[in-house]
């Protein structure tokens, strides 16, 4: 099992789970949101807030994100959670699905277990009915897992009873005091499995070394000539299609550098703080597909601002070097070529690369907010 696939996997689970809520659904959101041990909703529950307890009865699936959340009652369907810090210590009917810097479960689940975050815990007291899926920084299993574990982690700890296989990914796999395998272990890893004197694995033990990286030197040549490939296919479509939005972005970060600069790194920091926050609000109240559109389309705009950057950088080389007559294409090769060999400096090269991508990107949106063109309603009132 890949780290990298676990975590898209868990990923891609916790999106699809996050469905616009049905008309019967109960929806709530709070700064700090209390189920008491004395209330009980009999539907799914639809939960947003900065702190969040369930205490409660929850007769339904319950989906919540928050900062930090404790699940201490009962549900009877399953839980879908995302925050910082994801505790569950009552009983889960179904599966749970959760996604935090720490995700902590200390009681019984019956169904699978899928856990992706910075630290992920399965107590002693945990019991799962099926399988577990985790991918982390550091994982411990502790408990019972009745049937298959899959997880990937840079250190990985067994300490409890497992009913089925072990397929694991770690640079540090233990088996502690007390813990039984009774399928089979496989395990990618550099180093030997450590196993305590009270730990029995009744399967097979087999491990797997990763795949060596050869560091030669065709790899991030060819990397090198794809970006460049790539960026320039990207510049001939900005500037043969959309030619005005080109020439007045590029006057733009001529004529006002400092003001792009800014309002770049504003929006580099804001953007995905607001899609966020537009996917946890969309995952209760419907529409959180839209904040997945927004980061791709931010995305996007952040290699047309590289690419804008490295059009006026090889523009002004040009005029320096006394071809101010030249086409786009020139300095759009001119430039791509010189900001990519710098780029291959390490350190230096990647804060001019993110530098340039501030100017480029702050100059478009600036662009366009200057020369946007006027609603309806302004021309309807200059009228009157």
């Amino acid at each position: 099992m890949n780290r990298k696939l676990l975590a898209a996997a868990a990923a891609a689970w916790i999106v699809a789970a996050c469905r616009p809520p049905c008309e019967a659904a109960m929806l709530r959101h709070a700064p700090h949101f209390i189920l008491s041990t004395a209330d009980s909703i009999h539907d799914d529950l639809y939960l947003a807030g900065r702190t969040v307890e369930i205490q409660g009865t929850v007769d339904g699936d319950l989906v919540v994100a928050g900062q930090t959340i404790t699940i201490s009652g009962n549900v009877t369907g399953d839980v879908l959670a995302a925050g910082r810090d994801v505790t569950i210590t009552g009983t889960v009917g179904g599966s749970v699905r959760a996604a935090g810097n720490s995700v902590v479960i200390e009681s019984s689940v019956a169904q699978d277990v899928l856990a992706a975050g910075s630290t992920v815990t399965l107590g002693p007291k945990a019991v799962v009915g099926r399988d577990l899926l985790a991918a982390s920084r550091d994982a411990s299993v502790g408990g019972l897992v009745s049937r298959d574990v899959h997880a990937a982690a840079a250190s990985l700890v067994f300490a409890g009873e497992v009913g089925g296989a072990v397929q694991a990914a770690s640079k540090d796999v233990r088996l502690a005091q007390g813990a039984m395998l009774d399928g089979d272990l496989f395990y990618t890893s550099r180093h030997e499995l450590t196993k305590a004197p009270g730990a029995v694995v009744r399967g097979r033990i087999t491990r797997r070394l990763p795949a060596e990286r050869r560091g030669t030197m065709g790899g991030p040549v060819i990397r090198w000539i794809r970006g460049f490939v790539g960026f320039f296919l990207l510049g001939l479509l900005f500037f043969l299609v959309f030619t005005v939005a080109a020439r007045r972005s590029v006057e733009t970060l001529l004529g006002s550098p400092g003001p792009s600069l800014g309002l770049g790194a504003l929006l580099f920091f804001g953007i995905p703080l607001a899609a966020c926050c537009a996917f946890f609000f969309g995952a209760v109240f419907g529409g959180w597909w839209i904040a997945l559109f927004a980061l791709a389309f931010f995305a996007f705009a952040l290699a047309l601002g590289y690419v804008l950057s490295a059009a006026v950088f090889g523009r002004w080389m040009l005029e320096r070097s006394g071809r101010s007559t030249s086409g786009f294409v020139g300095a759009l090769l001119l430039g791509l070529f010189v900001l990519g060999l710098v780029t291959l400096i390490p350190l230096l090269g990647k804060l001019v690369g993110f530098v340039a991508v501030l100017f480029g990107f702050g100059a478009i949106a600036l662009a366009w907010t200057r020369h946007r063109p006027r609603q309806p309603m302004d021309t309807a009132a200059a009228a009157t």
